[in-house]
């Protein structure tokens, strides 16, 4: 049952940090067509879409390591 549970957390957990990680490249990688600044809404407030696509990727680089650590946890024990 716990390893059930360990692959299901793991899984979880590269699904979200892979759906944040392309997220963060389309925030990152996203031009305005007039040139200017670019923005995304979060929260109701615009925030900067490069500075958001960066922290995306982070947090799915944090995800991601974090569902391989369960992993080798899991092996190990």
């Amino acid at each position: 049952m716990e390893r059930a549970l360990r692959f299901a957390v793991g899984l979880v957990l590269v699904a979200i940090g892979a759906l944040l990680g392309l997220y963060g490249l389309l925030a990152l990688l996203y031009r305005d067509h007039s040139g200017g600044s670019t923005y995304v809404t979060l929260f109701g407030h615009d925030r900067d879409a490069h500075l958001v696509g960066a922290v995306s990727l982070l947090v799915a680089a944090i995800l991601i390591t974090a569902a391989f650590v369960l992993r080798r946890l899991r092996r190990r024990g």
